[in-house]
């Protein structure tokens, strides 16, 4: 509130998350900060003067982004809570998590164990995280691939190819893509199938990019031999639930780091400042401006 006021923006605080009030209180608003509000075509619609939608929760779970790029709105998440070697040390941390879970599991049943020299990573998506992971796992692992690129660089030893390609012949597959429309679902019955028999998956960025349904079936009929998971369960609809992801014997959670909530807010208010200022936040999901490139689709 104390930066958005002595920045020149008019501010207050909505007693309610019910979106029907919300429309209420917030007429006229520019920007709209919220925690578990549903931002939706409704919403959108009674809020015409609305440029900026900001949300608290890092995968934008409550806001239909689709829907907010469609009409030319930015959607901002907080920052990301880790920098890129800590992100890419927990990415390699879950991987080899899993394939030591796999291997105890195995040699208890007289069966050969994975090893990742043997093994090819797939890396989905190469942004600043994937290219350091890459980094990281080029001595531990026999090949490592990737598709998609948000660098001006492509990483050194990393062998490039499409993205069907990548599933089909990769032992670890690990996601680093946004939630767009061409990505959430990305993960489904159709991709899970193509993808190598007793494959790992690993998705440090958002439950939106796989099908949970299809991944449980996976799992259970041992198509997937384990996934980990790099989100927080919270906004995800089963942290107070007695979950069968959650508590599934091949599932690994290792969520980021908690941090105040107060740090979070302050971020989202310097968003709303660098739109002012600039004509663009720090960082979005959602951008009335053009794609640089063609988003993979979901299968």
């Amino acid at each position: 509130m104390r930066l958005l006021t002595e920045a020149g923006f008019r501010t207050r605080v909505l007693g309610t998350r019910d979106p029907e009030r919300v429309a209420v209180e917030a007429a006229g608003a520019v920007a709209l900060i919220v925690h578990d509000t549903r931002v939706d075509a409704a919403l959108l619609d009674a809020l015409p003067t609305l440029r900026l939608v900001m949300t608290t929760d890092q995968h934008c779970l409550g806001v239909d982004v689709a829907e907010a790029e469609r009409r030319g709105l930015w959607v901002c998440p907080p920052p990301r809570r880790e920098d890129v070697d800590q992100a890419a040390a927990r990415v390699l941390t879950m991987t080899l998590a899993q394939l030591r879970r796999i291997a105890a599991e195995r040699l208890a049943w007289f069966r050969s164990a994975p090893r990742a020299h043997d093994l090819t990573l797939g890396l989905v998506g190469m942004g600043p995280v994937a290219a350091r992971f890459a980094d990281l796992a080029l001595p531990l692992f026999k090949r490592v691939v990737g598709t998609g690129s948000r660098l001006r660089s492509w990483p050194c030893g990393v062998a490039r190819t499409d993205f069907f390609d990548l599933i089909a012949t990769a032992d670890v597959v690990s996601l680093h893509v946004p939630v767009t429309p061409g990505t959430r679902g990305l993960i489904g019955a159709r991709t899970l199938a193509r993808m190598r028999p007793g494959a790992v998956l690993i998705n440090p960025s958002s439950p939106d990019l796989v099908d949970r349904g299809a991944l449980l079936t996976a799992l259970d009929t041992g198509m997937l031999a384990g996934y980990s998971a790099g989100y927080s369960l919270a906004g995800t609809g089963h942290l107070h639930e007695s979950c069968a992801l959650r508590n599934h014997p091949a599932v690994v959670f290792s969520p980021e780091r908690a941090e105040r909530a107060g740090d979070r807010l302050r971020a989202l208010a310097h968003h709303v400042i660098a739109w002012r200022d600039r004509g663009f936040p720090a960082s979005a999901v959602a951008s009335p401006l053009p794609p640089l490139d063609e988003p993979l689709q979901a299968s």
